[in-house]
């Protein structure tokens, strides 16, 4: 815990000075960085173990998914399919699809049913190794464990192709991790880089909003959102692609950079792809390779 060094009396105010806080190294076994729902769930196993841990979070638990997610995003599986170990979805919607908002308060519920062990407002600065394990800074003092879990997730980071760095300054470029609604953006025409599910389902709601589109489309994967009355991922859980294994491939690599489905998740479980954007009025483009000033190649 942190320890405050207390000031001595100022003399000609009466008042006590205000010295620098003092932050005492904490230690534990190990340390989760980021508690959304990768790191509630190690939470969870080690806390099953008897292992002890602190989950360490920048903002609130489920941050991105509070403050990254466009207004209209929801999950692209059925609500059914959430399931961590030791909790799974409670709700009288199971064919429905949260919003992000929804998983937030699902993720915060189970940190409450684990008692997991969370520090809200916690930013870690660096990792580094030492002889006994490792030394965590974060803004609120030291760690030092034997163990680190990195739970920040795999799509922390934006992938911005490197020709966005030769676009004009008059070119508005932003990623979906600031997008929130049409409305929020400059007047004209819109160009999406990317045709998996976030591109297709901004597509669709930039185009609703009577903006022009184009969607660059290199290799992705078009699903139906059902199949003989059944969800695809019904289909995909029951013929086992979900449980297949690194192990159990060829190629674990060529496995990895497979393009993500287009989907949506919707009430209505709309199949949304290349054609119905293409019936909406978007236009759509070939793979994006370079930029010329404002021509894009």
């Amino acid at each position: 815990m942190p320890l405050r060094v207390a000031g001595g009396a100022d003399g000609a105010a009466g008042r006590r000075a205000r010295r620098p806080e003092v932050m005492a190294v904490q230690r534990t076994d190990t340390v989760i960085i980021g508690a959304g729902q990768a790191g509630l769930a190690m939470s969870h196993c080690l806390a099953r173990r008897g292992i002890a841990h602190v989950v360490l979070e920048r903002g609130r638990v489920a941050q991105r998914w509070r403050t990254e997610r466009w207004d209209s995003l929801r999950l692209l599986s059925p609500n059914w399919m959430s399931r961590l170990p030791g909790w799974s979805y409670r709700g009288n919607d199971p064919d429905g699809f949260m919003t992000a908002a929804e998983f937030a308060r699902y993720l915060e519920d189970y940190a409450r049913a684990s008692r997991a062990p969370v520090v809200e407002g916690t930013a870690v600065h660096s990792v580094r190794r030492t002889p006994r394990g490792y030394r965590v800074e974060t803004s609120r003092g030291g760690w030092e464990t034997r163990t680190v879990v990195i739970a920040t997730g795999h799509c922390d980071v934006p992938a911005i192709p490197p020709l966005g760095r030769h676009l004009p300054d008059a070119i508005k470029q932003i990623t979906p991790a600031d997008y929130r609604n049409p409305t929020l953006l400059p007047n004209g025409g819109v160009l999406i880089v990317g045709a998996s599910a976030t591109g297709v389902q901004l597509a669709e709601e930039i185009r609703s909003s009577g903006r022009s589109v184009m969607i660059s489309a290199g290799r992705h994967i078009r699903l139906p959102r059902l199949y003989r009355g059944k969800d695809i991922w019904w289909w995909l859980e029951r013929i086992g692609v979900l449980d297949v294994a690194a192990d159990m491939v060829t190629d674990v690599r060529r496995c990895r950079a497979e393009p993500s489905f287009q989907l949506v998740g919707s009430p209505e479980r709309r199949t949304l792809n290349l054609a119905v954007l293409q019936a909406a009025g978007v236009r759509i483009v070939g793979r994006t390779v370079g930029a010329e000033g404002p021509v894009l190649v």
